[in-house]
């Protein structure tokens, strides 16, 4: 499994829309083989539940900036560590590419900084 970043960019705390960004998940499964990937909460998650966590950047102790990773592209699906929540799919012996979507929640205050956090991504066959 190989994964890329998922650069947002300069974050606007007066826009009124939300931050977006892409990254790709790669995954080779033996042929016909069915699989399940997951995405944990991150390293600076907030409170919430396995199937919708709290996701946050931090640019040290007590800056955060919330964001979301959904695995569609409306972003209404949002990319968790569960069953209900992961993406499943079948292998077919050859890379396969899934794109994960991510949003940055319009209007935070925000303190100057580098935001980052680091999910971790699960392949469960």
């Amino acid at each position: 499994m190989d994964s890329s970043p998922m650069a947002f960019g300069a974050y606007d705390a007066n826009a009124s829309t939300a931050l977006e960004a892409t990254a790709t998940v790669v995954s080779t499964c033996t042929s016909g083989a069915a699989a399940l990937i997951t995405m944990n909460a991150g390293a600076s998650a907030g409170s919430g539940s396995a199937d919708a966590p709290v996701r946050r950047m931090t640019a040290g102790a007590g800056k955060y900036l919330i964001y979301q990773v959904y695995s569609d592209v409306a972003r209404g699906t949002v990319w968790g560590n569960t069953s209900p929540t992961g993406v499943a799919l079948t292998g077919t012996g050859v890379s396969q590419t899934l794109t994960a979507y991510g949003s940055v929640l319009a209007a935070q205050p925000a303190a100057q900084g580098v935001y980052s956090d680091q999910l971790g991504v699960t392949i469960t066959y």
